[in-house]
């Protein structure tokens, strides 16, 4: 099969690897869309490491065309995605409850092989967590292939904890900051800001319901989010692209009780100057969002399948796997939106 084999930084190859044979508790599938994501990015630019070969791509769907021995509850030609992320079941931070940062959380596409590749094997401890999610007739694989980060952003806007009638700043209009927008508004905000330079980008959040888009290039993005609160700030504030600064601007914006959510990673070693009172006798709470788990997988499906997120709207260019490091450029240099890989 062909496959994109990852040796190390800015060596990516598409070539013939052996098509993957299945085991006791193993499924495979044939792979029918797969996602760049920005962690495939910073493998690919060697600022995420990982052990190597290894074929990479955690954001993908396709078709069950094999099962192992003592595969229950699926059958070949089922049309399925799958969460990548493996969680122990054993540590503290499962224990508590809380397997999206498990300790161990070996992922396909960087401990296993993943979905740049026309199949994918599905290892027996990803099918006994529960991470195969079989998908509704109406869903296409090319929108089941981005339901993973919209179950990331599910549990961004859980972690946000938005109530009714909140003044919500989505700070990036990347597609997380587009799916954050449409969670922000189904959680009941009644105003959302969004901050975005690119001009697309920025349209397209308007497009997804953002009620005011701000360029900070043009305009003080603190100045608009005061005027438009009466003075007080943004109840919720959701930071959607790595940029430091841009989490010491949020703390300036938010409104007294307010909370900081920071989804997107920053840079290895980056570092915020922040003033400690401002959050002390203003109460604003700052913490972080990091991946999901196999149930806000399949409520991002459910979503997707009523029709209460559109995700195609997301999707700006689909590639074949020979161009899949043109890809990646692609995504370095802010192009479009989600680019798919069609194997």
């Amino acid at each position: 099969m062909r496959a994109a084999v990852f040796y190390e930084p800015m060596k990516l190859k598409v070539e013939d690897v052996p098509k993957p044979s299945v085991g006791p508790g193993e499924v495979l599938v044939k792979v029918k869309a797969a996602a760049i994501c920005g962690t495939d990015l910073r493998i690919y630019r060697g600022t995420k490491k990982i052990k190597t070969p290894r074929i990479i791509g955690h954001e993908f769907a396709g078709e069950i065309v094999e099962l192992g021995e003592d595969v229950e509850g699926f059958s070949v030609g089922d049309r399925v995605t799958v969460y990548p992320v493996i969680a122990c079941g054993k540590c503290y931070a499962c224990m508590m409850g809380r397997p999206n940062i498990c300790v161990s959380r070996p992922t396909i596409g960087y401990e296993y092989d993943g979905g740049f590749a026309e199949y994918v094997k599905i290892p027996k401890e990803a099918v006994s967590y529960g991470a195969i999610i079989k998908l509704p007739d109406r869903i296409s694989y090319e929108e089941a292939a981005i339901t993973e980060p919209l179950a990331a952003c599910l549990n961004g806007i859980s972690r946000l904890d938005v109530k009714h009638g909140d003044h919500v700043w989505v700070a990036g209009a990347g597609p997380i900051g587009l799916m954050h927008v449409q969670l922000a508004r189904l959680a009941g905000a009644s105003l959302i800001f969004v901050s975005e330079v690119n001009e697309f980008r920025a349209g397209k959040a308007k497009e997804l319901g953002a009620d005011v888009v701000i360029n900070p290039q043009r305009e003080d993005v603190y100045q608009r989010i005061m005027s438009e609160t009466g003075g007080k700030g943004a109840d919720r504030i959701i930071v959607d692209a790595g940029v430091p600064k841009l989490i010491e601007d949020s703390l300036k914006c938010a409104r007294k009780g307010a909370r900081v959510v920071i989804f997107a990673g920053c840079p290895e070693g980056s570092k915020i100057t922040i003033d400690p009172n401002w959050i002390h006798y203003r109460e604003i709470e700052l913490t972080g969002s990091s991946a999901s788990t196999p149930y806000l997988h399949r409520k991002a499906v459910e979503l997707v399948n009523n029709g209460r997120v559109d995700l195609k709207s997301l999707i700006t260019h689909k590639l074949k796997l020979e161009d899949v490091v043109k890809g990646l450029e692609m995504k370095e240099m802010v192009e479009g939106l989600k680019t798919l890989v069609i194997p």
